[in-house]
């Protein structure tokens, strides 16, 4: 069954195609890599799944509904989460209230805020950054910002998880 499918999905910018009547397809369960070299637009489409961009034409659909056009937050909502290319970290705030902010968001029915602390310490544990927990999340590394940027995105309970140059930098 597919969990994420496009059809004919298309970006300009200006009068550049950055992504250009793409097509694909992502079982559940599959583990699915997109490469290419820089320009290629891995990251516009990652931007066009999770809808901080709109596409020029075609159709996003997420376990068959469609999915085009929606806010980013109804998206993330449904059980799409996303790390990026270039970290996004709640800098000032600490490693743990940046996790537990996820964990709110995709907080189920009756889920209490001690339960988001629990999730949230946990999932920093699961990425290696229990130690650093209570520190402003701008004094990290950026792989260790990419490493809470992760447990951010699994915080918020996804079905699918879309990450965005996990190596880079």
């Amino acid at each position: 069954m597919s969990i994420l499918e496009g059809k004919g999905v298309t970006k300009y910018f200006g009068g550049l195609a950055a992504v250009s009547n793409v097509d694909f397809n992502v079982e559940q369960g599959e583990a699915f890599g997109l490469i290419g070299p820089n320009g290629a637009g891995k990251t516009t489409l990652f931007n066009l799944i999770s809808a901080a961009l709109a596409p020029r034409s075609g159709t996003i659909r997420f376990k068959g509904e469609d999915i085009t056009g929606l806010s980013p937050y109804k998206i993330c909502r449904m059980g799409v989460a996303r790390t990026f290319q270039i970290v996004k970290v709640f800098a000032d705030m600490p490693v743990l209230n940046n996790v537990v902010l996820g964990a709110h968001f995709g907080m189920s029915p009756g889920m209490s805020s001690k339960d988001a602390v629990r999730e949230a310490t946990e999932l920093l544990e699961f990425v290696g950054l229990s130690a650093v927990k209570e520190i402003p999340a701008k004094d990290l590394t950026l792989a260790n910002q990419k490493r809470l940027e992760v447990a951010r995105a699994l915080a918020t309970n996804p079905e699918l998880l879309l990450l965005d140059e996990m190596m880079a930098g």
